[in-house]
Parts: C-alpha cells; structure tokens; sequence
C-alpha cells in the first residue's frame, strides 16, 4: 500500500504534538503505534479480565463451584465477565457525521464518550443486567467495541483468559482474594481493574489435565 508520501510498501500514521503543531509521518511510527498498541491492548487488558474473573467469582462463590464441577462452563463463565465487569470501561470517538441518541442529538465533529460498561449493564439488553450469571444466553455484550472498531485481539484475549484460569481451577482450591490486602483500583477512566490482587487458595493434590 502506498504510504501518504508515496512510497510503494509502507504505511504512515500522522501524529499530533501536545500543541498540535507539528505532524509526523514516518512509516517508523506507524509501525512503533502500532507495536505500542499491541502490547498495550494485548496485556494489561487481559490481565485485567483474569484478575476481574477472579473477583467475579470471589463475590460469587456458587459460579466458582459450578466452574469446579463443569469446566466446560469457563468459555461462557468468560463472556459473562466481560460483560459483567467489563476491562475496559469506554472509549473515545469524534462523530464523523450528526447522530441521535434517543432524545438527544449529537452534532458531526463532536467528542463522545462511549461508555461500554453502561451499555453491558443495559436493562433493554440484559435480563437483571446486575446480576452475575455465568449461564447467561444470550449475552449480546460489547466488551470488544462493535463493527469496524471490534477488538482485534478478541481471539486472542479469550484463549489467554481460558488458558490461565483453566490452569488456576485445575491446580488451585478454594480460591478467595485475600481480604487482608485492600483493594486498589487502577487510576484512570478507560482501563477497570486493581494493581494488585493477591489470593488465597488450598493446592489440588491430583495431577491436573492440561489445558486444551
């Protein structure tokens, strides 16, 4: 693909200085953007859906049970919590052309906010959307954006959180946060999560099946 400055089998990103003032058009930052964006979207918030798992099922201990009895539940145990507690809590947009929202009108051009998290908890969408229900069919949610802008790394951040907390249901017992250690959220409006989340568990004594 041809790169903004014409140059066959590159590809370039502009970017803005904090004044606006100057523009960059190096196919090297388009491939560091893009290598940031990866390494960014791709662990903290899948970190963060495995440690929001985790506190789903500690605030939830009949769903933990269930998922020791049926593991094949996990997959939707899963997509429940990225509904329920979802990691990534909105996003920005600019309106490329005039919208309504209900009784609202929203002008082309404009700086919105889309708040993901509310939407998951929409009561038009969701029966008793303040429930956790690892059984919850269907579960339409928007934890990964929708249409052009759906995740890329969906795939990917899905396999990561099956295999990590397949691996913890099978070795671990009794799972429980440690209730000594208080909470810290992370700071910021995007991301939903803690810094840290130390737990507490009992070791499974039988040798555990490996992950499929």
């Amino acid at each position: 693909m041809p790169s903004a400055a014409g140059t066959p089998g590159t590809t370039s990103s502009a970017r803005c200085s904090p004044r606006g003032s100057t523009v960059n058009t190096s196919p090297n930052w388009s491939y560091w953007a893009s290598a940031s964006s990866l390494l960014v979207a791709g662990n903290e918030t899948t970190t963060n859906l495995i440690a929001n798992a985790i506190l789903c099922f500690d605030d939830n201990p009949e769903a933990l049970g269930q998922l020791y009895a049926r593991p094949e539940l996990l997959p939707n145990a899963i997509e429940e919590v990225l509904r329920y507690s979802s990691p990534v809590r909105c996003m920005f947009r600019t309106t490329a052309s005039e919208a309504r929202i209900g009784a609202h009108a929203i002008g082309a051009g404009q700086f919105v906010v889309a708040w993901i998290a509310s939407a998951n908890h929409d009561p038009a969408q969701f029966a008793d959307p303040d429930r956790f229900d690892i059984a919850r069919s269907p579960n339409r949610h928007i934890a990964f954006g929708q249409g052009v802008h759906f995740c890329l790394g969906a795939p990917l951040a899905r396999l990561e959180a099956r295999i990590a907390l397949t691996a913890m249901l099978a070795r671990l017992r009794d799972i429980e946060r440690d209730r000594a250690t208080p909470l810290i959220p992370i700071e910021g409006t995007v991301v939903a999560g803690v810094r840290r989340l130390p737990i507490t568990f009992t070791p499974e004594t039988r040798t555990p099946e490996p992950a499929r």
